[in-house]
């Protein structure tokens, strides 16, 4: 647990990249409000961001061949590799399908196929980054609790756990009425816009869509930590 005045400088600027990040996820999410342009500029932000994001976690990267893998090891390294496969063909494919930025690389022959690629990997990406998210969610929380002067109230402690579970729940019925699951296998091969949705109920769908994936990965990440911990 980190006191106030023992959370390294580095790990603050980790923590404000990965505040970025998801900051610029949900706005590359809101496609149809913010314009295709702004939406390339976003996505060149969040090529920099992740770009930077792995020079900060070089140390883990070049841990990837040593030690023994957990299931938790195994379940953490595999949602970062598949983030790296669709952050990869997000790119990729943007480009292809570029209007602004990249619009002399355009290909109209691969424009399809590219738009269906770019469809699927920024689902996945959107999911796998809100499980990364809530896998390091505990460290997270250890941080806010070493900025707090007192103790959070047992109370106040259950009062978030409904919260963050109700949070779930609403993302649950939101990935379903939304047809998330017909994007992430490409049943639907264009997204269907609500054009009577504000931007802010948009934002909150996302984010609440958002909360289900890093509520799930957090509990599944505690519940592999535990069975590591019985096998020891």
């Amino acid at each position: 647990m980190f006191t106030r005045s023992q959370v390294p400088g580095r790990t603050k600027v980790k923590l404000t990249v990965d505040i970025l990040m998801t900051a610029v996820l949900l706005g590359l999410m809101t496609y149809s409000f913010i314009g295709e342009k702004a939406h390339e500029w976003l996505g060149m932000v969040m090529l920099l961001l992740f770009v930077f994001h792995h020079i900060l976690n070089f140390s883990w990267l070049k841990g990837l061949g040593r030690g023994k893998y957990s299931p938790y090891r195994v379940f953490q390294t595999v949602i970062v590799i598949l983030i790296f496969f669709c952050m990869f063909g997000s790119m990729v494919s943007g480009i292809l399908i570029s209007q602004y930025l990249f619009s002399e690389w355009t290909s109209q022959y691969l424009y399809e196929s590219a738009s269906l690629a770019h469809l699927f990997c920024a689902y996945w990406g959107f999911m796998l980054m809100s499980m990364h998210i809530g896998l390091h969610w505990r460290m997270i929380m250890g941080i806010m609790k070493s900025r707090m002067k007192k103790p959070c109230p047992t109370i106040l402690r259950w009062c978030l756990r409904i919260l963050a579970a109700g949070i779930a729940l609403y993302g649950a019925y939101r990935f379903i009425h939304n047809r998330i699951l017909s994007y992430l296998f490409l049943q639907t091969h264009f997204v269907m816009y609500d054009f009577d949705a504000t931007l802010l109920r948009v934002l909150r769908d996302e984010l609440a869509i958002m909360g289900l994936f890093l509520y799930l990965a957090y509990h599944t990440g505690g519940i592999l930590q535990k069975t590591k911990k019985k096998e020891n």
